[in-house]
């Protein structure tokens, strides 16, 4: 079992917590979590990493790292140019990534954007981002500022106790076990005088105003050269997020396995994921 090593980075004017696991001398390889997740996230593959160096990252919003100023939005492609900014306060020339939903989204765009500095990567439950026709947006545009006003003036209830949260978590759209509820919620939450509340930042609930149509989304996913491994959950998201693009990735292993959303939390498959992930370390 391979213990953490937590930090922090100053990146892209943000400050990025960071948990490592395995070899710190090992090929480094960058684990970004999906929304509304933590750094946590991979706590489970992290135990059974040994040969490569691993290191997960509390996305700007998330867990215990910054988050973004209070008129500034959320959106995809910002995350991107934060994590070019870490690669660089890393100090590293080149990395492996790994993506769960939404991280997956991330770590192909920057994949496809960099092509160079990106080797293997591996999409847990994820490919590419939500999308949407373009006859929709302007539609979908005007929605999303009247339910951006609304949600403005509401703020999120404390939870009463640290189990209740736990609770909440382990049973979400997306289920995942007491143990992964716990250890997501330890990064995920603050004790006040009112309760326990999220670290993460609210506005990250908030309905995006600009989305990508499906054009926009093939052309990233066309660019992508790296060696990619799609680890699918046949309970999972895979119809509107992964389905759609696996014709237009050029070099992919597709690998289905039985789990939901958060398939990786799972021991068996972590121990699994891990060994491939390893793997990347014999590589010269």
């Amino acid at each position: 079992m391979s213990d953490c090593r937590e930090y922090y980075v100053d990146a892209a004017g943000y400050k990025v917590a960071v948990v490592e696991y395995g070899n710190p001398d090992g090929r480094p390889v960058l684990a970004l979590h999906g929304w509304l997740d933590n750094a946590a996230s991979f706590y489970q593959l992290g135990q059974y990493i040994s040969e490569i160096r691993f290191i997960a990252i509390d996305l700007v919003g998330h867990g215990f790292s910054d988050h973004r100023p209070k008129e500034m939005p959320y959106y995809i492609w910002d995350n991107v140019t934060d994590l070019y900014g870490i690669i660089n306060a890393l100090n590293l020339d080149q990395v492996d990534l790994i993506g769960h939903s939404m991280g997956a989204s991330i770590a192909m765009m920057f994949a496809a954007s960099f092509p160079l500095k990106v080797d293997n990567l591996m999409f847990i439950d994820g490919l590419g981002p939500l999308f949407y026709e373009v006859d929709e947006l302007p539609q979908i545009f005007s929605d999303a500022i009247i339910k951006r006003e609304k949600m403005l003036l509401r703020s999120l209830k404390p939870y009463g106790s640290f189990d209740a949260a736990v609770e909440a978590r382990a049973s979400g759209r997306w289920p995942v076990s007491k143990e992964a509820a716990e250890k997501l919620m330890a990064r995920g939450l603050t004790y006040t005088d009112k309760g326990y509340i999220w670290n993460n930042d609210p506005k990250l609930l908030l309905p995006s105003l600009i989305r990508f149509s499906p054009e926009q989304v093939q052309s990233f996913i066309r660019k992508v050269e790296s060696n990619a491994i799609v680890i699918i959950g046949e309970e999972g998201a895979r119809d509107s997020i992964i389905d759609p693009w696996l014709d237009d990735l050029t070099s992919s292993e597709v690998v289905e396995l039985v789990g939901g959303h958060h398939l990786h939390l799972d021991p068996p498959i972590a121990k699994l994921l891990a060994s491939k992930i390893d793997s990347w370390g014999n590589k010269k």
